[in-house]
């Protein structure tokens, strides 16, 4: 449980959740045990490590199937707006 705290209290930091929000959900009396004890921020250079080694293992699957989703979305516009184009010459 005690590093759950420690995991809930990084990732309200890095997305950028406001200091006293992140000690209210973690039941803190003082915001500086939130920020000098539980908060671990990585640095850049480990974020990026991470997206490597994310990838590494498959990560990439879901952005690939969300461009796909996005694609199909785009092409089935394109689709709309061509079928309402031929509608309004024929009129």
């Amino acid at each position: 449980m005690h590093y759950t705290r420690h995991t809930c209290a990084s990732l309200l930091a890095a997305l950028d959740v406001h200091p006293r929000i992140a000690m209210q959900i973690l039941r803190h009396s003082e915001i500086a045990v939130t920020m000098e004890v539980y908060t671990h921020v990585p640095s850049a250079d480990t974020r990026r490590a991470l997206r490597k080694l994310g990838k590494a293992l498959g990560g990439s699957k879901q952005k690939k199937e969300g461009k796909e989703k996005k694609g199909k979305r785009k092409q089935q516009k394109q689709a709309e707006e061509q079928a309402a184009e031929e509608g309004q010459q024929e009129s």
